[in-house]
Parts: structure tokens; sequence; C-alpha cells
């Protein structure tokens, strides 16, 4: 009987692999990455840890094999989103010109368009060089690369800050329905989580890996991560610089109080006087006001979106933005990431998605507002990894909010800051509840002296 079932199975992967490779080393991938977040769980925690990972991975192949059933026929492969359609052309095209493989002189030239241009599309025409079309295998590649993210941030935060938070925190990121709706979708938001991951841990073994050598071979590897970062989405060198630089300053900071205080005195002092520097002055005003362009070219795009500057600098007076004064600079930069956390606002809510997104963008109001409460908590119990965390956060929030200025555009780029500000919510969440536990117990001993 098991002969019988073996040979079944056998047949039966054979069969899937000849259809898809990908989904089948893929899918042996995500079956290994599991078993090796869940390696040393025990008892309940293994049983929820495993129910968690192994429903968000089943739910999400379904979800691409549903897409695979309702493809129609009329066009080559079906897709979620529009920009998908570059994700699953333009790799093949480059790929086949690298394999010889004559292709029409249209496609040769939008293979190489440099609008939507990313190493994405390398990586996709390398992988499909290899493995051959997988316009489906595509999906699982990148649901494979997101679930290895979220595995290994579990793995990370678990010792140092708990596993009802590393499992609260994961499951946010598996199950948030924005989040996953990109991670099963062939866009590049799932190599960028899992190569900013990577980055993430690289800027922990720099400062405390157990012997010098590993920390030079992380200073090492953790530059050609980072360009590896900017070549997927371009700003994101700064984040990684800002990240690693400013995370490990703060947790040297946070160390003594002494230290705190003088930062808290100093830093202040050190920008005045370099704003006061007419050169440096000059630079950040120009700089500036190149982000107040990049956001008025955003709003004009098609779809809902958000205005936080002075209309005059919108459509076709935009370019009049170089002559923006610090006044209206300022309130730009006040109102950015307001705008980051609130949008889609009431007004802005025009359209039967936005709609559709009003419960989860509740749940994201739920979460920022539990940053701060877990801010202390996290600094007590792991100093360095708080402070890289925030750090990073800090950093892509403040990208995402000076730049955009479509609305759906914000909500899937939000999302790419998650993956370090959740961890904040669920202990700010856990600080809470732990402080409303100990409320009625204070009040029974008082009434008793009483």
């Amino acid at each position: 009987m098991s002969w019988s079932w073996a040979v079944a199975a056998g047949a039966v992967l054979g069969v899937v692999y000849t259809l898809s490779p990908l989904t089948v080393l893929c899918t042996a991938a995500v079956v290994l990455i599991t078993r090796w977040a869940a390696k040393g769980l025990t008892g309940r925690e293994r049983g929820w840890f495993l129910t968690l990972f192994v429903v968000a991975i089943v739910s999400r192949y379904l979800v691409v094999a549903v897409l695979f059933l309702i493809g129609d026929e009329s066009k080559p492969y079906a897709v979620f989103f529009g920009d998908e359609w570059i994700f699953k052309s333009r790799p093949i095209w480059m790929r086949n010109v690298g394999l010889g493989i004559p292709i029409s002189a249209a496609d040769f030239i939008y293979a190489y368009d440099p609008t939507g241009m990313s190493g994405h599309l390398y990586a996709l025409a390398l992988l499909q060089a290899i493995v051959g079309d997988a316009p489906y295998g595509v999906h699982i590649f990148n649901i494979a690369l997101y679930v290895a993210a979220v595995a290994i941030l579990y793995r990370l935060v678990r010792p140092a800050f708990g596993a009802r938070v590393a499992f609260g925190g994961s499951a946010v990121l598996l199950a948030l329905p924005s989040l996953f709706a990109w991670s099963v979708s062939a866009l590049k938001e799932p190599i960028y989580v899992l190569t900013a991951v990577i980055e993430l841990l690289l800027v922990l073994a720099v400062a405390r890996a157990p012997r010098l050598a590993w920390r030079v071979t992380a200073a090492v590897a953790l530059a050609p991560v980072a360009l590896a970062m900017e070549e997927l989405r371009n700003g994101t060198l700064v984040i990684a610089a800002f990240g690693a630089v400013a995370g490990w300053a703060g947790a040297w900071t946070a160390k003594r109080p002494v230290r705190i205080a003088m930062a808290a005195a100093t830093v202040p002092v050190v920008l005045v006087l370099l704003l006061a520097q007419a050169p440096v002055y000059a630079r950040m005003m120009d700089f500036s006001r190149e982000l107040m362009r990049y956001h008025a070219g955003h709003v004009m795009t098609p779809g809902v979106s958000y205005r936080i500057i002075d209309p005059m600098y919108y459509g076709s007076r935009s370019a009049e933005v170089r002559n923006a004064g610090w006044r209206e600079v300022l309130r730009y930069m006040l109102r950015a990431p307001i705008a980051y956390v609130v949008e889609p606002s009431p007004r802005n809510i025009q359209s039967r998605q936005l709609w559709l997104y009003l419960p989860e963008h509740f749940v994201w109001l739920v979460l920022i507002g539990l940053v701060p409460f877990g801010l202390l908590p996290a600094f007590r119990r792991d100093r360095l990894l708080a402070a890289v965390l925030l750090a990073h956060a800090f950093a892509i929030v403040m990208m995402v909010a000076l730049t955009s200025g479509n609305i759906g555009t914000l909500i899937r780029h939000r999302g790419l800051s998650l993956p370090y500000l959740v961890w904040f919510s669920m202990l700010g969440a856990a600080a809470l509840f732990a402080r409303a536990a100990m409320r009625p117990a204070e009040g029974s001993v008082t009434d008793g002296h009483r």
C-alpha cells in the first residue's frame, strides 16, 4: 500500500515538475524554511506557529491556482495587477535576448525601456533562463521569498521580544490583506523585503557577531546587499545607510541616560548651526523642493490622490515649486508624515476599492498608534535591535511620505515599513494589556486598606 502511494506521489510530482519546475523547487524551499523557523519550538507554541505558516502558504497557493484557472485564452497569462505585465513579459524577452532567441524589434525596445526597469527584472530573467518560462511560477517564487523574510524576522525577534510578540507580528505580516495581495503577485515587493531583512541581519552582525572575522565578513557583505536594495528600488541605499549608522548610534546613545541627555541637547544645536551655513541651507532647500516636485508629479497620476502643498504647485505650474519659500517647505515637511499615516482620509475615499480597504486602514491606524507604547519595552529588551529597527523604519517612512501623492501607491509602499514597525506595535499592545490588568489589582489592595 505504501509503495502505491509513493508511486502515485512520484507521478504527481513529476507531472507538476514538468508543468512548472519553479513551483516544485520553491515549494521544497518553503517547506525547508518553515521547518528551520520552527526548530526548537515545542508544545503549543510550535503548533500555533506551524498552523500560522501552513495556512498562510496554502492560502497563497490557492489564490495563485485560481489565477491560473481563470486565465483568458485571448491573453498569454492572467495577472492580479496591471503592473504585473512588466514582470511577466519583459524578463522572458530579456532572457531570450541573452540566449540568442529572436524576438521582435518592438519587444526588444520595450524589454529595456527605462520605465519600470529594476534588478527584479534581471533576477526573473536569470531564473527563467534556468527553469524555463514560468509566468505563474514567479508567483510561487515571490511567495517563497516573502515567507522566508517573515520566518527570518520571527527567528530574529523571538529571543529579544518574546514568543507572543514574534507570533503576533508574523501574523500581521502574513494576514494583512494588502501585504497578502502583493506577496502573491509578480511585483518586486517580496524580493525587496527579503533583501531588506538580510541587510538588517548584516547591520546587527557588524555590531554584535561573536567573532571579529564574522563582523568583518558582515561589513563586507553589507555593501553589495545595500546596492541590491537600491537596484530594486531607487533611494533605498539611503535607507540602508541611515538605518545602519543611526541604528548603531542610537543603540550606543540609549545605553546611558547621560548620553541621551547629551544627544537631546546637542543634536538640535548642531542642526541649527548647519542650517545657518548658506551653502548647506541652499542645498537643503533645493533637495526639499525636488521632493515636493516628486509629490506633485505623483498627484497627477491616475487614481485617487491627496494634496499637501499649495494648489499652485500642481498641474501645469508644478515647475514653480523651485521658488517655494522656507515656510512652504516646512509645512510640506510637517504635513507629509501626517498624510502618510492618515490617508485615505474621509474626503479622499472616492472609490469602491478604497471603501473595501477601510477595515484594513483602521487596523493600520491601530498598529501605528501602538508603536509609541512599544518603544520603551523594546529598548529595555534589546537596545541594538530596537534602535536598528526604528532607524530603518524612520528612513523608509520619510522617503515614502515625502514623495507620495497617489493613495494606491502610498498604501502599497507604506506596507514596506511594517516589517520594521509591527514588533513595536505588538510590544505596545502587550504593555497596555499588562497595565490594564494591574489596575484592578491595585484598586482591590487600596479598597482592602480602606
